[in-house]
């Protein structure tokens, strides 16, 4: 397919936007009620998803610069600059940022470099801000203990009515190095590999997914916008949790030796020790219960084609790779804690049956002495 084949000039400017998610992790748990109730962050009424579970809605609010607004019947939001700040109770500062466009692909690329450089160091200036904001309201306060960061180009349809595979013939190389960011041609192999990843639902819009990146060609994109936000926290989450196992258990398997104190050998006073392997116990609660809520968080029911979309991001993002790592090293310390509490039983018995032994010869010392 040639670009004169349908009417096009090589050279065309698109029109879009630019958007930009980072995802910050800033403690254990964030105290939300508090923040709405003494209005310590400007509220900003979000519409509720009728594709993601509502029982935990994160906060929503007004980063002080913004002046953007959703429209719902188009699907979309207007203005620039952060467009979307929320809060979620685990802990994650989540920011979109929207810049509009109007540049031939050539020169986006170039844009989108330039854009992203910048608002890398804003993002971190704005998430600064909140944090000092919110400092008081936080479990285990830390600016920051893992960023994440994910970015999509929306562009607006063109006027000739072009199917997407069309679309694809024809721009699919420019979008393939538009989406990795790499000033030099890819190869036809990475073209292949990054343009197969692709959905829609018209048939005149496209949403390619990538790894890092994603390119939208539809001028609704308000509800794809919350599953790429949605997706970066769930990322950064699974990474947060993934690291910090990783550094209990090589903290556990550094030690010398893990002799525990006599104390914990009572029966009625073991249950008050705290062991490093409790610690491991309680830090896999903790963390199952955020990945479960995590991973439920978005439902499907009935919808084929977010559906397919979100197993797309999923894949792309490598979310399910992450809650295996999580898994398995989950695993490792529920069998840790096993080993150690059969052996804590283990003592528990013999010394109750030493005791038992004692009073029996007691009792026969004294039944000899009268």
């Amino acid at each position: 397919m040639d670009v004169n084949d349908l009417g096009l000039d090589i050279n065309h400017c698109f029109s879009g936007n630019i958007l930009l998610f980072y995802a910050f992790d800033f403690g254990d748990e964030i105290d939300l009620n508090t923040i709405k109730q003494k209005g310590i962050l400007d509220p900003l009424e979000v519409p509720l998803s009728s594709y993601f579970k509502n029982y935990r809605v994160p906060y929503s609010f007004k980063m002080m610069e913004s002046c953007a607004s959703i429209d719902e019947k188009k699907g979309n939001i207007t203005g620039t600059g952060c467009v979307l700040s929320k809060l979620y109770h685990f802990g994650v500062l989540s920011l979109c940022y929207q810049i509009p466009f109007n540049e031939k692909f050539d020169d986006l690329k170039l844009k989108l470099i330039e854009v992203k450089r910048k608002f890398d160091m804003t993002s971190e200036v704005d998430a600064r801000n909140v944090f000092n904001k919110i400092s008081s309201r936080l479990k285990k306060p830390r600016f920051y203990n893992l960023k994440s960061d994910y970015f999509a180009i929306q562009v607006n349809p063109l006027p000739e009515k072009i199917m997407p595979e069309d679309f694809k013939d024809l721009y699919g190389a420019k979008i393939a190095s538009l989406l990795r960011l790499e000033v030099k041609p890819l190869s036809d192999y990475q073209i292949d590999q990054i343009l197969s990843s692709s959905t829609g639902y018209y048939g005149q819009d496209l949403i390619i997914i990538d790894s890092k990146a994603a390119f939208v060609y539809d001028n609704e994109y308000f509800e794809p916008l919350e599953f790429f936000e949605s997706s970066n926290v769930q990322m950064l989450e699974l990474q947060y949790y993934d690291h910090l196992i990783d550094d209990r258990l090589t903290y556990f398997y550094g030690q010398q030796s893990h002799r525990v104190p006599f104390l914990a050998y009572l029966p009625l006073m073991g249950e008050r020790f705290d062991s490093p392997i409790s610690r491991l116990a309680n830090l896999k609660v903790d963390i199952s219960v955020i990945t479960e809520q995590l991973e439920n968080s978005v439902k499907m029911t009935g919808d084929a084609y977010y559906l397919n979309f979100y197993a797309l991001l999923v894949e792309k993002l490598y979310l399910r790779d992450w809650r295996d790592s999580i898994n398995r090293k989950l695993r490792i310390v529920q069998d840790l804690n096993t080993i150690y509490q059969d052996r804590l039983d283990t003592i528990h018995e013999e010394m109750l049956t030493v005791v038992i032994i004692v009073l029996i010869a007691f009792e026969a010392f004294m039944a000899f002495i009268r």
